[in-house]
């Protein structure tokens, strides 16, 4: 890695926030470079009045990433509870609302599964707004719809949807709501 290390620097490591602080004493007073993980350029680069402000300053950080650290690993640690045919979906778009179904072909660990599209049943509303409700046709898939392994994002959540943008959730039962045009 190529790092800044000021000379004299003492180096203070912080496992369960990922950081690397290197305090010195600068120009301007008491100061610190820390770096992130395995990230070249500093994520904090700052000097103090005294050395009280620094290790305060410090000390927030390490609070602060470290508790971040502990998201990260909860949810990565996270099983999605999936089983093979349970149905999900995604819900996106921008002026129209879209929804995908998908159905659990296989289940190859706790943190993810495989996946396909499957077609669906769009009734429109009988006002005629250009909009109405879906619901999925198990065991029915897309021709085209190749499967597709995706990680766990939470319990009965999966990552990436259509073009993988969004997530995939579990399917309540209830019809999802649609709108198009034209």
């Amino acid at each position: 890695m190529n790092r800044f290390i000021p000379e004299n620097a003492e180096t203070r490591e912080f496992p369960a926030a990922a950081i690397v602080a290197y305090c010195y004493e600068s120009k301007k007073g008491p100061a610190f470079v820390a770096y992130k993980g395995r990230q070249s350029k500093p994520c904090r680069f700052l000097a103090f009045a005294d050395d009280e402000r620094r290790e305060t300053y410090l000390a927030e950080l390490v609070k602060t990433e470290t508790e971040m650290e502990n998201c990260k690993r909860a949810r990565r640690e996270t099983a999605h509870d999936l089983s093979v045919g349970d149905i999900l979906f995604s819900s996106w778009g921008y002026d129209q609302t879209n929804v995908d179904f998908y159905e659990v072909v296989r289940v190859p660990s706790a943190r993810s599964a495989v996946v396909r599209q499957i077609k669906q049943a769009t009734t429109a509303s009988s006002s005629g707004n250009m909009a109405g409700v879906t619901v999925p046709n198990p065991g029915e898939f897309v021709p085209t719809a190749k499967e597709s392994t995706r990680r766990a994002a939470g319990r009965h959540c999966l990552y990436g949807g259509n073009l993988s943008l969004t997530s995939l959730q579990k399917w309540d039962g209830k019809p999802k709501y649609v709108s198009w045009y034209a």
